[in-house]
């Protein structure tokens, strides 16, 4: 089954910059895939239009069959994002922003309890769930973001730089938390700066370059036959510069 399908998208911003420029492509349900890009590339717009969070200027977003702008309620029920700006109410703790979204799933409060402490301690948070979302870090922020995500068990995962800001040990524990939500048969879409983190965690890598999808390809990341520098050589191939 296909989990989303983008089929010749265009998402544009007031004043005329066209973000992503007709676009297609397909991540099927139970693999992660991973989009690389210049800054400016378009992939914060394209995590944006798969999460419901834009609006297509032409063409259209589907997310296990449903239509990411007229169904986005149903869509949003089935999935958990962590996009790039902060999305915390700072004014409520971190344990209350959790419980807040919980209560948005209408999750039974036992339930949201336990989740809530499962990943306060997956994310070394336990000791900040009483702090306020104001006095945070911008590194610690991010996790209490990835918690929000993972929290209500999506079936797709859309993450909008989640290593960015994190430390190498949390970042390791979150490659760790996606692989385990990918062999439980999630879904996860995510863009990434890292070379390393695609390599390590992708199953296929669309790289953006001016809003277009210059390459698309299976990186065979676990496999023995895959050859670390690849994706690199890609990267330059299809954007020009070195990353």
């Amino acid at each position: 089954m296909t989990a989303v399908q983008i089929n010749s998208l265009t998402l544009g911003y007031p004043g005329g910059t066209i973000a992503v420029n007709d676009l297609s492509l397909e991540v099927k349900q139970g693999e992660i895939f991973g989009l690389l890009g210049l800054n400016g590339a378009g992939k914060s717009s394209l995590i944006k239009g798969v999460a419901t969070l834009m609006r297509p200027s032409a063409g259209h977003v589907r997310v296990f069959g449903l239509d990411a702008c007229r169904q986005s309620a149903a869509v949003k029920r089935r999935i958990g994002v962590m996009p790039q700006e902060n999305n915390l109410d700072i004014h409520l703790n971190v344990r209350q922003n959790l419980l807040f979204h919980c209560r948005y799933a209408a999750m039974p409060a036992k339930v949201a309890e336990y989740r809530i402490d499962k990943w306060l301690s997956i994310l070394d948070l336990s000791g900040k769930a009483k702090e306020a979302v104001l006095h945070l870090s911008g590194g610690t922020k991010r996790k209490v973001m990835l918690a929000k995500a993972f929290i209500t068990e999506p079936e797709l995962l859309v993450l909008d730089e989640p290593s960015a800001g994190l430390d190498p040990g949390i970042r390791s524990s979150l490659w760790e938390q996606v692989r385990i939500f990918r062999q439980q048969g999630g879904t996860v879409f995510l863009s990434t700066h890292y070379l390393e983190e695609a390599e390590a965690l992708c199953d296929r890598v669309g790289i953006l370059h001016r809003g277009r999808l210059a390459k698309s390809f299976c990186i065979a990341a676990r496999a023995a036959r895959f050859t670390p520098g690849v994706l690199a050589q890609a990267f330059e191939g299809a954007t020009g510069e070195v990353q």
